[in-house]
């Protein structure tokens, strides 16, 4: 692990090297921090509250399946996920990553030539479409969650509130 990258309600994730592949990867610990805590000698993670180890182990189920899901898709607009493991009393996913910072970080810097905002619409367009037929909604798509690969494609990523629908339309 070289860095955090991003920290959210529900996990961590890192810069990490592949060492076996010799590759950058991001690497995402699922990490509740009002919920968890840390081991600061051995880095094992904790959920102390006695209420909250229900609440806590749904929501790892919930990240497991979440990255076993997306490892399964091929779309060349949704991040491509490696690996999944269990490690320190929590979960992790091992990701690609992707140089190129996120669309806000991009607009963050002027306004995009048409051109550009035209051909990140149809790149995400296209990533939804996928899921959408695979019965799922993204449900938390925005500039932040939308990386560009080096090529300056458009990647949608972070798949939390994403939810699985059944043919009948009844959520999974």
């Amino acid at each position: 692990i070289e860095k955090v990258l991003g920290q959210g309600g529900f996990g961590i994730t890192y810069l990490a090297e592949q060492t076996g592949l010799g590759r950058k990867v991001a690497l995402k610990e699922f990490f509740m921090q009002e919920h968890c805590n840390r081991d600061a000698d051995t880095a094992q993670v904790s959920v102390p509250s006695v209420g909250s180890k229900k609440l806590v182990e749904r929501f790892r189920q919930k990240f497991l399946k979440e990255a076993r899901l997306i490892a399964s898709f091929d779309n060349g607009n949704i991040i491509k996920i490696f690996d999944v493991f269990e490690e320190n009393g929590t979960a992790y996913y091992v990701m690609e990553y992707l140089e190129g910072g996120s669309l806000a970080d991009k607009v963050k810097s002027g306004a995009l030539r048409e051109s550009d905002a035209l051909r990140y619409i149809r790149q995400v367009a296209s990533a939804l479409d996928f899921i959408h037929g695979k019965q799922m909604m993204h449900l938390d798509v925005k500039p932040a969650n939308i990386l560009l690969d080096g090529d300056g494609n458009a990647v949608l990523i972070d798949f939390g509130l994403a939810k699985q629908y059944d043919s009948e339309g009844e959520q999974t």
